[in-house]
């Protein structure tokens, strides 16, 4: 009972935190393709994991999963304020989010060559990395998130009037005088350090950063309420998640469990040709008030 309580708040915290940094994104770019995944966050994070896990078993060091975490929350912060400037500049988010897929199958070609070197001289490897799941949850991981979430909450809080005239759009935000490029900086810090956090901890878990967020904004967007889509809806995703995560646990198929993961990447690449699909001209998120 103790470990699923543990599994479940890992879940529904990491739900919570895939839909905040998606909603928080496609803010930023105004667009709802743009997520943690399809911006290449996610390969970053992975390739991370894949180089710290190489140099430390390199040098013989028998190292705690926080550790990965510990070490790299600062290069992610770095990462986080420098792709904040180049996507302030950068005026084709399609372009990027084009780059930022390519990414990320580049990072899958890396990750099965490292798997089968690895496998080859028989190395350990972190072979679950790519599919995400809860099954090692210990409550060190679930404290992570629940410091992160916090950090979010009290950012959220200091700057709620900020992030509301920033959702309306450049040119309001410009003429309200906005500090724009301080609020691209902290927005993609926390979209930089979330994903990570996520996926150093539990692994991948690609594209719920992209429906998360449509499926908050259904619920709450259309009231033109953002703490409605940011909290309320970002709950609401976690609890779903933890369900989906639960019936992996409690149906198992020939006593093997599927990867929540899983799951999540192939709903989510549906998901993607649909956008594709239907999007045209629609891509744009264009806040408005109800009449």
């Amino acid at each position: 009972m103790e470990y699923l309580i543990l599994r479940s708040l890992c879940a529904t915290a990491t739900g919570m935190i895939l839909s905040q940094t998606g909603s928080l994104i496609q803010m930023s770019t105004r667009n709802i393709l743009a997520s943690p995944s399809t911006l290449g966050f996610d390969g970053l994070s992975i390739l991370w994991v894949l180089i710290l896990h190489s140099l430390l078993l390199i040098f013989g060091f028998d190292y705690p999963p926080l550790w990965t975490y510990l070490l790299g929350v600062p290069v992610f912060i770095i990462i986080g304020h420098v792709f904040s400037k180049v996507i302030g500049k950068y005026q084709h988010i399609e372009r990027l989010i084009l780059i930022g897929l390519t990414f990320n199958l580049m990072v899958g070609a890396v990750f099965s060559l490292w798997q089968f070197l690895f496998l080859a001289f028989n190395l350990p490897f972190p072979v679950e990395l790519w599919f995400g799941h809860f099954r090692h949850a210990e409550f060190s991981f679930a404290l992570v998130l629940i410091i992160f979430e916090l950090c979010f909450l009290s950012l959220w809080i200091m700057f709620q009037k900020d992030f509301l005239i920033f959702s309306l759009g450049k040119g309001i935000a410009a003429n309200l005088k906005l500090k724009e490029k301080r609020l691209y900086s902290m927005l993609f810090i926390i979209i930089s350090v979330g994903t990570f956090s996520v996926v150093t901890l539990f692994g991948a878990f690609s594209f719920l950063g992209l429906i998360f967020p449509l499926m908050a904004r259904k619920m709450w967007f259309r009231k033109f309420d953002l703490n409605g889509e940011f909290f309320w809806g970002a709950l609401v995703n976690g609890l779903a998640f933890m369900l989906i995560d639960l019936a992996c646990y409690f149906l198992p198929i020939m006593g093997a469990e599927i990867p929540v993961g899983l799951i999540a990447t192939a709903v989510g690449a549906v998901s993607l040709i649909l956008l594709l699909w239907k999007s045209n001209d629609t891509l744009e998120i264009l806040a408005k008030k109800q009449k």
